[in-house]
């Protein structure tokens, strides 16, 4: 037979412990509050340990104690609540609130306890007695409104609101949110009164003016509703409004009255609306109507030229700039616009011509001799262009970009050395101009003058705000430097460079293949090289350079059917890179063709290298017998 003492014992313990059996005498005194709280601490690190189960249990221990303390049926319901317990965690709620009423959290732990379980009306009547302790909480009235309306007691709704409103400044915001739902209520004259009381106060309450609008056009009201959305429109043209009343305009009569009598700024954001609805007829008739009455100011005027532009009616556009000009012949942001937008169409003689009227107006507006300028040099009229910055220089000098311009001109027609003295020049004018450090590194890099380039275009760097663009180079130059110079640092230069550079920009396509053909071509780091050039890919997937590059690194890697399949891609698309890049692929692709034993494919592909680079050693030594 087992020994039941221990049990007996434990069970004595329940009870006041194990008197009976040792001969002790029970306490003298019951456990009290002090005890309670030992538990309610344990029941505090319980929580903060999330052990929700531990908490309960010593909350309820020491409930047993001190039943008179609404903390700690409080402390109860929200542990059952997280245990998602709601009878208990909403039973001891109860028993909290009935030791004390103004605890407002417990209370809204019980109102949603209550509203889960489908209990409205015990949430009503929750939500009124929150109300005693909470008088000008609108959210709780608005909360009892729609449980009065879920509860079959809509008709408690109209003097429930009718209290707030007679509460002392109330905010304009709660009036509006009571005008939409008394519209909602079969109230819609005590909702109308209430959103033309709001707007009698502050005409520019947008809300008021859409709820107004909302409710004439649910009346069947619509010419009404175009009226006040027309009327909000004058107080609130850059807003909402001008996309509500567009989206009420069907026909062409709809306009009549607006084209007649509104402004040009509510028209303009009218004409704006329409056409982002796709309503081009409509908004072109309107942006007509703004031209005719001559807009104000320059954004007007290139805001109407973008809008044909956008719906690529260039010659209109082009209409519209020549009218602001003549408006607003001393403003070169007009000139500016209007050239761009002809440069965009590749008119470049047209945009030239308006940028020389311009400067019939302006002659010491450099941005437009440097626009002109860059419109020579998309023709490749670099002589031109020079030209041009000269003349720039003349009526303005000291202008760092100016001589920047003239030396990548000068670059541009190989005139490498004549390219240096206008960065120099530059460079005094303004040492802080990180373009002109830039080019200046990118001048001596072809110059093969490896260390000044490189010290250039650190200082680029720093100079930068877009660091991104200017890394590329510093990165590439180092990547050249270190083949000519044979000096390995300089290549883990370039690493860290491009590393960097795709910090800043994750996504740059031609970094992530410039990094990745480095290191198949070195040999090194093949399965990072591919997963840097798959990402390239995915960017740029017909990107003859880019599959070339990974067709290389799958060579390298020893995995001749994919590299062979890549090639093959960049192949296809090769017209679309220059002939010393075409040379590369073609070598590749001899390579790879060699080594899977196609002799006669490899010798075409090389054949074509010498085509492209007739120079090319190496690869006439592949050709020998």
């Amino acid at each position: 037979m087992k020994n039941t003492l221990p049990l007996l014992c434990v069970f004595a313990l329940t009870v006041g412990g194990c008197a009976g059996l040792r001969g002790h005498k029970a306490p003298a005194e019951p456990p009290g509050p002090d005890q309670a709280m030992q538990y309610f601490i344990k029941a505090k690190v319980f929580e903060a340990q999330h052990n929700y189960l531990g908490a309960i249990v010593a909350l309820r221990s020491a409930t047993d104690l001190d039943p008179t303390s609404p903390t700690l049926y409080a402390r109860l319901a929200y542990n059952y609540q997280r245990i998602d317990d709601p009878h208990m965690a909403a039973h001891f709620a109860h028993k909290g609130l009935a030791l004390d009423g103004s605890q407002v959290g417990l209370r809204r732990l019980l109102i949603r306890i209550l509203e889960r379980e489908g209990d409205r009306k015990g949430a009503i009547a929750h939500i009124e007695e929150l109300l005693r302790y909470e008088p000008d909480n609108w959210p709780l009235y608005r909360h009892l409104a729609y449980l009065y309306f879920e509860s079959g007691q809509a008709e408690r709704i109209v003097p429930l609101f009718k209290e707030v409103l007679d509460h002392e400044q109330v905010p304009a915001a709660v009036e509006v949110d009571i005008a939409s739902i008394f519209s909602r209520i079969d109230q819609q004259e005590e909702a109308e009164r209430l959103y033309r009381r709001v707007l009698a106060v502050d005409p520019t309450v947008e809300d008021a003016w859409l709820g107004l609008a909302e409710l004439k056009l649910a009346q069947g009201h619509r010419h009404e509703a175009i009226a006040i959305y027309r009327e909000a429109a004058g107080h609130l043209p850059d807003s909402s409004v001008p996309y509500h009343l567009a989206r009420l305009m069907v026909t062409e009569h709809d306009l009549e009255e607006i084209l007649a009598e509104e402004d040009a700024e509510v028209l303009y954001h009218l004409g704006t609306a329409l056409s982002e609805a796709g309503k081009y007829d409509q908004a072109t008739l309107i942006f007509k109507r703004i031209i005719e009455m001559q807009p104000q100011t320059v954004e007007q005027w290139t805001d109407l030229a973008r809008y044909y532009i956008y719906l690529e009616d260039y010659d209109s556009a082009t209409a519209v700039l020549s009218q602001a000009a003549e408006a607003m012949p001393d403003s070169s942001e007009i000139y500016l616009y209007w050239g761009t937008a002809l440069e965009s169409t590749e008119r470049y003689d047209e945009a030239i011509a308006v940028y020389q009227r311009g400067l019939e107006y302006l002659p010491d507006a450099v941005e437009l001799y440097l626009y002109w300028g860059l419109a020579l040099e998309q023709q490749d009229a670099w002589a031109a262009a020079i030209g041009v910055y000269r003349q720039a220089l003349a009526a303005s000098p000291g202008e760092a970009a100016l001589h920047v311009r003239w030396g990548i001109s000068l670059g541009r027609q190989g005139q490498w050395e004549d390219a240096l003295v206008q960065y120099e020049t530059a460079a005094s004018l303004d040492s802080a101009y990180s373009p002109t450090f830039l080019y200046w590194g990118i001048a001596l890099e072809e110059l093969e003058r490896w260390e000044a380039a490189l010290e250039k275009l650190n200082q680029a760097v720093v100079l930068a705000n877009d660091k991104s663009r200017v890394l590329f180079y510093l990165g590439s130059c180092y990547e050249q430097a270190s083949r000519k110079l044979d000096r390995d640092e300089y290549f883990d230069r370039a690493i860290e460079t491009f590393q960097r550079l795709l910090e800043i920009e994750p996504n740059d396509a031609y970094a992530l293949n410039y990094l990745g053909y480095m290191y198949a071509d070195k040999g090194i780091r093949l399965t990072e090289a591919v997963e840097l050039l798959e990402k390239a890919i995915a960017l740029e997937p017909n990107n003859s350079a880019f599959l070339d590059s990974i067709g290389w690194a799958y060579f390298r890697l020893g995995e001749l059917a994919q590299a062979e399949q890549y090639l093959q891609q960049a192949l296809e698309y090769m017209d679309e890179v220059d002939p010393e890049e075409q040379a590369v692929i073609f070598d590749h692709a001899g390579d790879i063709a060699s080594s899977l034993g196609k002799a006669d494919e490899a010798r075409t592909h090389w054949q074509k290298v010498l085509e492209l680079a007739p120079d090319n050693e190496e690869v006439q030594r592949k050709l020998l017998p």
